[in-house]
């Protein structure tokens, strides 16, 4: 597949980019769908290579005048056109807005023969993804300083990649996925089934109770990501004319991987970069206590509870969007000066 045919299909396996290396350079520009995204209207897209051969694909945006970046880093069966809407909010604020596919997400390269199939091998390869995209970053000479937002299951990847951080000044989370929301039994029954699903090979399986269907597949009033219907439309929208970003349930090795990963995580002392989180306060995806648990015991952090919202704060009514970028511009405009090179 080409770019010419991205918008109706997919690419899947391990190493495919490698075999079309000679025929594609690296940070070839690609499709950016701006017209349902709505973002910045100066914006593009590259493919990258992750070092395991793995083809990713990275949005920027840019402001007019940029003061800096921010590394937005999407959540489970997300895409890049999903932030158009808050990149132009940043960009309001000087701030440029980078995002990306994940391997398995949107455009970038699927992992399994049925590529609405949520899969990876383990959550440390969504951190070559983002090395790349760090890689991409500094060739291209993007404005800094630069700061990253985390989303769900960005937020998992970002907190690991901080333990490493020589790149980001400050960090900013939407309702990250520090835990996945399971009461006591469930979540010993996942860990065992997981576990023993990969022995048997039927890792692959879609997850108990999923399917092809995604999230956005739910009537808007079962959902369990935003309260604002303009919002549920526009992202519905994006999916209905670029059936290609759409991504269905999570495998079971999927799950495992992220229940395994969210624990190592939940054992660990916080990073040592300021960092504002937002928790919503009828979320029902990520575990709440969880979060709570670790902004507790995080020096530089600033947590902030948004009153009556669901899952995807930042795609809830304009009033609530403003508000927490507001909140997150003016939080990294006063961590400017952290020396992180």
């Amino acid at each position: 597949m080409y770019d010419g045919q991205i918008a109706t299909g997919w690419r899947y396996e391990y190493g495919y980019a490698t075999r079309l290396c000679v025929k594609l350079k690296n940070f070839k520009p690609t499709q950016l769908f701006n017209d349902v995204s709505q973002g910045p209207q100066d914006c593009s897209a590259y493919w990258v290579l992750a070092q395991d051969g793995v083809k990713i694909r990275v949005g920027l945006w840019k402001a007019k005048v940029p003061t800096g970046t921010i590394f937005i880093c999407p959540g489970y069966s997300e895409y890049i056109e999903k932030y158009g809407k808050t990149a132009k909010l940043f960009s309001h604020y000087g701030y440029n807005c980078v995002a990306l596919d994940w391997r398995g997400h949107g455009l970038a390269d699927r992992l399994t023969p049925n590529p609405l199939l949520g899969y990876v091998e383990t959550f440390s390869d969504y951190l070559k993804d983002f090395d790349a995209i760090i890689d991409w970053a500094i060739k291209f000479d993007i404005p800094k300083p630069w700061f990253v937002l985390g989303h769900s299951m960005g937020g998992t990847i970002m907190l690991r990649h901080l333990y490493k951080n020589k790149h980001f000044k400050a960090a900013a989370f939407s309702c990250p996925m520090w835990g996945i929301k399971l009461n006591p039994a469930l979540r010993i029954f996942a860990y065992i089934y997981g576990n023993l699903a990969r022995i048997l090979k039927m890792d692959k399986n879609f997850a108990p109770t999923r399917s092809e269907k995604g999230y956005i597949d739910e009537h808007f009033d079962k959902n369990a990501l935003t309260n604002d219907p303009e919002m549920w439309q526009y992202l519905r929208e994006q999916v209905a004319r670029y059936p290609a970003l759409k991504l269905g349930g999570p495998s079971v090795r999927w799950v495992n991987s992220a229940l395994k990963e969210t624990y190592r995580l939940s054992k660990l002392p916080s990073p040592k970069i300021p960092c504002i989180t937002f928790l919503a306060e009828d979320e029902r995806i990520v575990d709440s206590d969880r979060i709570n648990d670790r902004m507790k015991i995080w020096p530089t952090g600033v947590l902030h509870f948004m009153q009556s919202a669901r899952h995807e704060v930042l795609m809830e009514d304009i009033v609530s969007q403003e508000y927490i970028t507001q909140k997150i511009a003016t939080f990294f405009r006063a961590n400017n000066d952290l020396i992180t090179d």
